[in-house]
């Protein structure tokens, strides 16, 4: 069904920028002109001023890439204006697909041994030791009921808000997306130390400069007094 009046964009104010609501009753294409004409008619809005951060809601219309890029597009010939996030209520089968694979927590009960690679899509949780040598990859967060000593890797494909939890934090090395920490060189005869007492979580702080940062975790307790491995 077509809205004749041809209102088929609004745009509000928020704390947080602008929101940009298109109406998914419409023909894409009537919907594009409307976007266009309408940020042409509100060039004040966005004129001489600081840069803008625009939420773009499609409602329940589906936006293939293309015509995500083609309103970000136009948006962005403001010169003041950043889209933040273009968001539609309607996925196809394979983005919901990869939606389920990432919610996805996969238990393992193992010890990963040197030399030994365990690999997921989702989060992962592992009741047992990661050793030396060991690698862990997970697309999602990193749960180890368990020694991590060895290699943990999360956030694969780019989730820097991922995690890496174990019960005993003396990892080999850790990365969280981009972003990776490397345990410190130690002589043959020295035992490395925990990279912080007692179960604890690593995750990606700073936005300039990232690092990985340790903090303690009590969220491992009730698995440890419930769950033996071997």
């Amino acid at each position: 069904m077509t809205n004749n009046n041809g209102n088929y964009v609004t745009i509000k104010g928020t704390k947080e920028g602008l929101t940009i609501v298109l109406n998914d009753q419409c023909s894409y294409q009537e919907l594009l002109e409307e976007l266009k004409k309408k940020i042409e008619r509100e060039q004040r809005l966005f004129e001489n001023g600081p840069q803008v951060e625009v939420r773009v809601h499609a409602g329940n219309r589906y936006l293939s890439k293309s015509h995500e890029e083609e309103i970000t597009e136009v948006l962005n010939k403001t010169g003041s204006v950043r889209v933040h996030e273009v968001h539609s209520n309607v996925m196809t089968k394979d983005e919901a697909h990869e939606a389920i694979e990432k919610a996805t927590v996969t238990s393992v009960t193992q010890i990963v041994r040197s030399g030994q690679v365990l690999r997921k899509k989702g989060d992962i949780l592992i009741i047992g030791d990661v050793n030396p040598g060991g690698v862990v990859e997970a697309t999602g967060n990193i749960y180890v009921i368990g020694a991590l000593k060895g290699i943990a890797r999360a956030g694969t494909e780019g989730e820097s808000h991922a995690v890496v939890c174990a019960s005993v934090m003396i990892p080999k090395q850790i990365s969280i997306s981009d972003t990776y920490f490397y345990a410190p060189e130690k002589h043959e005869k020295q035992e490395q130390k925990p990279a912080i007492e007692g179960p604890g979580y690593a995750y990606v702080t700073g936005e300039e400069y990232k690092a990985i940062a340790f903090e303690e975790t009590k969220m491992l307790g009730h698995y440890l007094r419930s769950v033996s491995y071997t």
